[in-house]
């Protein structure tokens, strides 16, 4: 695999990794919320700040790496990024990553967004 899209791959599964912590914690801070559970509520969307600013700074390295470090493969990194079709083996990695993440992130919002809408009416 070319380093430029391993660099990539890396920052893309770590993206993920930090993604499960955040999805772990905000469906743990649903339950806590259902059980009037005010403590662990707090506890755990204080946890939860350490993999958003992880996530924070995997976003920024991977902007970094897809538009400065690896200007090879910037376009087809841009290419990806609009939806085409990898080309190779390396993209079709790079590509069902993003995809994995995206899935999360697609179970993820509207979790978050009930347990805003909860607190919202708690007020």
């Amino acid at each position: 695999m070319n380093d430029q899209w391993m660099k990539l791959l890396v920052q893309l599964r770590k993206r993920y990794t930090a993604l499960t912590e955040i999805y772990d914690l905000t469906v743990q801070m649903g339950e806590a919320l259902d059980r009037d559970d005010g403590t662990s509520f707090g506890m755990l969307l204080s946890m939860r700040q350490e993999p958003l600013l992880r996530m924070q700074e995997l976003d920024e390295n991977i902007r970094r790496i897809g538009k400065t470090d690896a200007p090879d493969i910037q376009e087809r990194w841009d290419a990806l990024l609009d939806g085409q079709a990898p080309c190779d083996a390396d993209e079709d990695m790079v590509v069902k990553q993003m995809q994995q993440n995206r899935r999360l992130i697609e179970r993820l919002v509207p979790l978050d967004s009930r347990i805003n809408q909860s607190l919202a009416g708690r007020k």
